[in-house]
Order: structure tokens, then C-alpha cells, then sequence
């Protein structure tokens, strides 16, 4: 029994027993690779013919019909604003929602038709029922060939108990040139406690 504990307890023992170890854990480290990121079965995946790479197209700032840089809401093309308006007096405040059905992007009315969009009483855009129409505040977050990013400050008509809230309202290009609603979301930033 002595000489267990001395193969045991020797020092070119250990040394076997932490190589042994080690190559242990590196075989099973390897199948445990292997059988989680798999192997090619030998048939490489084939592009479908006419397939051309290519990178997306860049996004540059955004110019009106007269070369100037845009850098403010109102030089936004009336069309763009006119949509905004539109959908911010419909879908937002919930009155004739079937009139917004033409300034909102395909992928924010994805799983919709014109008729359900009409009828539906829970939309993928946040309500701001009671918002005063006449008195909304824009700014332009930035403008670029692939997306306008507005924030939109409401408040409610006089008597309606509603606050007033900011709004981040994005906008994607839709066909023939206009304008689409893509993006509807509050902006919210909670309080920060003074003097703790």
C-alpha cells in the first residue's frame, strides 16, 4: 500500500497525470467545437444565378430639388411634411386612421390590409389621442438618402389631461419619390434625482 501513495505522491507521476490532463480536455475541447459549429456535408451552398454582390447603397445627406443641404424640418419638400402631418392627425390621434394608410412605410403596416388597417383598434403606432394638430414642434435629427430621423413635440387640445410627450418619427424613401413613416416611438429619458 506504501508504494501506491509514493507513485502517487512523485513527482514524474503528477507531471503524467497533468499531461494526460491536458490532452484530455484538448480532444474533448476539439469534438465539442466541431460538433457545434459542424461541418461542411460536401455540398457547398450555391448563389442563385444572376446573384451580384454588392454593398448597400451609401447614405449621403440629404439636398432638396435645389442642391442646398437640408439641416432643418421646414426645408424638408412639402410632400415629406405634408405626409408627417397626415400621419400624426390620423393614425397618432386615432380619427380617420384609413387616411394614413398611404404615408406609412410596407414594414411598419406589414400583417395589415387597408381595410383591417381601418378598422383595427390596436396599431403598431403608439396614440396620442387629443393631440393638438395645430401646434406640433419639429426638429430634424438628420437627413440622409436612406432615412429622415424627426422628433415631434405634442400636446393635447385645451381641456384634454393628456402631457406633453416627444415623439422620435422616422421616415424611409417609399416609390416615386415619397416619403414613408418607418418609425414611431416616444422619447423618453427618465428623471435624474437632484441633490442625492
Amino acid at each position: 500500500m506504501n508504494s501506491v501513495a509514493e507513485t502517487f505522491q512523485s513527482p514524474r507521476f503528477q507531471r503524467y497525470l497533468l499531461w494526460a490532463g491536458v490532452v484530455v480536455l484538448a480532444i474533448g475541447a476539439t469534438v465539442l467545437v466541431v460538433t457545434l459549429m459542424g461541418g461542411q456535408s460536401g455540398n457547398p451552398v450555391k448563389n442563385d444565378a444572376g446573384f451580384h454582390p454588392s454593398l448597400p447603397a451609401k447614405s449621403v445627406p440629404l439636398r432638396n430639388a435645389d442642391g442646398v443641404l437640408i439641416k432643418t424640418y421646414a426645408q424638408l419638400d412639402k410632400q415629406t411634411r405634408s405626409a408627417v402631418a397626415t400621419f400624426i392627425g390620423t393614425a397618432v390621434a386615432r380619427q380617420h386612421v384609413d387616411q394614413s394608410w398611404n404615408v406609412v412605410a410596407p414594414t411598419l403596416k406589414a400583417g395589415y390590409t387597408p381595410a383591417q388597417w381601418k378598422k383595427a383598434e390596436e396599431l403598431p403606432i403608439v396614440p396620442y389621442p387629443g393631440v393638438d394638430t395645430k401646434h406640433v414642434q419639429y426638429y430634424l435629427d438628420y437627413a440622409s438618402t436612406k432615412e429622415i430621423l424627426v422628433e415631434v413635440g405634442l400636446a393635447g387640445k385645451r381641456g384634454v389631461s393628456t402631457r406633453p410627450v416627444t415623439f422620435q418619427l422616422g421616415l424611409v424613401p417609399g416609390a416615386h419619390g415619397r416619403w414613408l413613416v418607418d418609425y414611431w416611438m416616444p422619447r423618453w429619458t427618465p428623471p435624474v434625482q437632484q441633490g442625492q
